[in-house]
């Protein structure tokens, strides 16, 4: 049946019942149907909100003990025995395409689950959860969707492996809309396949005896059991919901999660690292939802609520890919007005062999966040040798921005000289790709403005960049 109230909840950020009716009302159903339909489950513990929302591993399994106990407690309330009230709750996690963290994670938290039905009086029987995994949709990405073939295939493998019953399996264009017929094939492929091809549901746990899954299991386990604790001393999860403690906790872990995403220390094939800015787009229709609207509509005129309502701040959604394709949409909406792309020239000193790695690089960086990046045919052949001459070419290009590419024993001989008449032919901001040590002054006198390498803030960076382009800036607001 699916019955969620708290996963609701955090979801929506209110129950029109109130909690203690939601959770009642629950109740009564389980215990209703234990005694008529004792083949259906009643209760889902479902961590999605909380996934979506940004919880690592150790905050979602930690949710859901805190959920599945105040779960017990009702149905055990309703006048179901504990081991009853076990077989009528299934439990939802989410897989990411990390495949040994997920594997770890689940094997945790059936280890955990166990645990706290042995503590609430279960029988060994009746202990062991029954485990619905999907993949979770915050690892997915809007452009370059085909990627997202490859994370739900890691997903869903490592949901398999970690002990997973069943497996959603979501579309590679699900973020897109409405998935078509190839989204949806492909989706039950990926089953089709790991089932029959890799059998991976035909070995109970693949991945015990590995000291690196061990461990990382254990130390999930012991974390999540930890919040788990700390989560009942406060009052539970409605406490932790209503007066807005876990949703702060998550933020911190999503904010701490974006960070990196913003330097690519934690890099998303196709959006923050190898993107391609000449992709063709694919578009699908938005789901019609009008008619489940309808019906929902009508089936809640039929039931009358009572109580005061329990409301909260509802958790958000998010996708990490999502501040770098809002300025791959810039540069969508500018083309559109402009008939180009925003462009930066990328200014090569020395041979191909000299300049290549941080020319791409440069590449890469730019156009991630849809600025294109263009050189001459001096640029891409032998690389400038005179000031003058990269002055030509930057301006007859009509270039916004400008980023010089060397190696660092280049850089320490002609760096200056070209910033300097860069600089005095008007061409600002001017980058200079890597970091330049102890060099940063003197270069940043002769006029480079800005130095692009690894661990800078890159979203930072190509923000303030199409704000110097013109991209309007209400697009790129976080």
């Amino acid at each position: 049946i699916g019955a969620d109230p708290l996963g609701v909840l955090a979801a929506t950020g209110r129950l029109p019942q109130g909690a203690d009716g939601a959770l009642a009302g629950m109740g009564a159903l389980a215990s209703r149907l234990a005694g008529s339909h004792p083949g259906v489950r009643t209760v889902r513990v479902d961590t999605t909100a909380y996934v979506e929302a940004g919880a690592s591993e150790t905050q979602e399994l930690a949710v859901m003990l805190a959920t599945g106990a105040a779960y017990l407690r009702a149905l055990s309330d309703a006048g179901l025995d504990v081991d009853t009230a076990c077989g009528q709750i299934e439990v939802t996690l989410c897989a990411d395409a990390d495949v040994f963290t997920t594997i770890a994670k689940l094997r945790a938290a059936r280890q955990v689950w166990s645990a706290m039905t042995a503590a609430c009086g279960a029988s060994e029987a009746a202990q062991p959860p029954l485990l619905h995994v999907r993949t979770a949709d915050r690892m997915m990405t809007r452009r370059d969707p085909w990627v997202n073939l490859l994370r739900v295939t890691a997903a869903s493998f490592a949901a398999g492996v970690g002990g997973a019953a069943s497996v959603t399996t979501a579309a590679f264009d699900a973020e897109l809309g409405e998935p078509d017929e190839l989204g949806r094939r492909m989706a039950r492929n990926t089953q089709l396949l790991l089932q029959e091809e890799s059998n991976v549901g035909r070995v109970v746990d693949p991945a015990g005896g590995s000291w690196y899954v061990e461990s990382l299991t254990a130390e999930i386990a012991g974390a999540a059991w930890s919040l788990f604790g700390e989560l009942e001393s406060a009052g539970g999860i409605l406490t932790a919901l209503s007066d807005g403690t876990l949703a702060s906790h998550i933020a911190a872990v999503r904010d701490a999660r974006l960070a990196r995403v913003a330097t690519r220390k934690d890099p998303i094939t196709g959006v923050s690292e190898f993107a391609d800015i000449g992709e063709a787009p694919l578009t699908r229709p938005e789901p019609d939802l009008r008619t489940l609207r309808s019906r929902a509509h009508e089936a809640a005129s039929e039931v009358v609520l009572t109580g005061t309502p329990t409301e909260c701040e509802p958790l958000p959604r998010i996708r990490w890919a999502q501040e770098f394709e809002a300025l791959r949409d810039a540069s969508d909406g500018y083309m559109a007005a402009t008939g180009a792309r925003p462009k930066v020239f990328l200014v090569n000193l020395g041979p191909v062999a000299v300049h290549t790695a941080r020319a791409t690089f440069a590449k890469n960086f730019f156009e991630a966040g849809g600025i294109e990046a263009v050189t001459s045919e001096t640029g891409s052949t032998t690389g400038f040798d005179d000031p003058a001459d990269a002055v030509h070419d930057v301006l007859a290009v009509g270039a916004h921005l400008v980023c010089l590419c060397s190696s660092d024993g280049v850089y320490a001989e002609r760096a200056v000289e070209f910033a300097r008449a860069l600089s005095a032919a008007g061409l600002s901001p001017l980058y200079l790709a890597g970091n330049p040590g102890d060099r940063r002054d003197e270069e940043t006198a002769a006029g480079v403005t800005e130095f692009i390498h690894v661990g800078v803030d890159v979203l930072d960076v190509l923000r303030r960049a199409h704000e110097v382009v013109g991209t309007p800036s209400g697009v790129l607001a976080r």
